[in-house]
């Protein structure tokens, strides 16, 4: 297990230019953030690509800009919708693999579409985006965000079953800290299926700061992710006003880093 730094922390800085500041400053491992279509076209993810191959920087997941648009496509009554949907992200899966990322996280419904999409019915449709991820060996991890479908462990322990073989989580910390919940009971309720961790420290006050900053105890959840087999990585992601220079994240890293052992 490592820990490394999101792109999404230097938004709304360029992707690129993003990424090359912490592929410079030696990060071993990153989440990419796109921001916007062109980042999507080929000559964009070429000049990403160069920065990976150049730095050896690792990229564990892939971040789609319409998350927001998620519950939209795949929560959809409207069939068409939902194909275009996949079409548009067979897109991102691509970009994933060429850049090395075998994770794509998701966002999915929001929470006021709960009652009005049936979760059978969420799950089938997840599974079928997994399905194509897994055409170009990229798995869709979906994520604890507070204001959609599975902000909360007993939404995560509801649909698990009905995703069987693609049951595949983000753990992000500022989240659960967002909803009012524990991040060990959701550490639990994900369980082995946990691909990716988003990491963050928080206080009673603030819900997003750099790990070592805040009142988070890291130890007890990852004594928990290793009780499971997680051997993959943390990645800070924070937002902007969550720190002041890039060596608040390095140094959010290292001190992670030394808890991983």
């Amino acid at each position: 297990m490592r820990c490394g730094i999101s792109t999404a922390c230097f938004y709304p800085q360029n992707t690129l230019d993003a990424l090359k500041q912490l592929a410079d400053a030696g990060v071993p491992v990153t989440e990419i953030f796109l921001n916007t279509f062109h980042e999507l076209e080929d000559g964009y993810v070429a000049k990403l690509l160069d920065v990976v191959q150049s730095s050896g920087i690792q990229v564990a997941s892939l971040h789609p800009f319409t998350s927001a648009m998620e519950g939209f496509l795949f929560a959809t009554e409207y069939q068409g919708r939902f194909e275009d949907g996949l079409k548009m992200y067979r897109r991102y899966f691509e970009v994933a693999k060429i850049l090395g990322a075998d994770k794509l996280v998701f966002h999915g419904d929001h929470l006021y579409n709960v009652e009005k999409f049936a979760l059978e019915r969420y799950a089938k449709n997840f599974c079928i985006l997994a399905d194509a991820g897994q055409e170009y060996g990229v798995t869709l991890c979906h994520e604890n965000v507070s204001y959609c479908r599975l902000a909360s462990p007993p939404a995560v322990r509801q649909i698990k079953p009905l995703l069987k073989n693609h049951a595949a989580f983000v753990l992000d910390t500022k989240q659960v800290q967002r909803y009012g919940a524990s991040v060990l009971d959701m550490a639990r309720a994900m369980g082995k299926d946990i691909g990716h961790v988003h990491i963050s420290d928080f206080t009673s006050r603030e819900n997003c700061l750099p790990p070592g900053r805040g009142n988070f105890n890291f130890v007890p959840l990852i004594q928990q992710l290793k009780s499971t087999g997680y051997t993959g990585d943390f990645v800070i992601e924070l937002y902007r006003d969550g720190f002041d220079t890039l060596q608040d994240l390095l140094d959010a890293m290292a001190f992670l880093n030394t808890l991983l052992g």
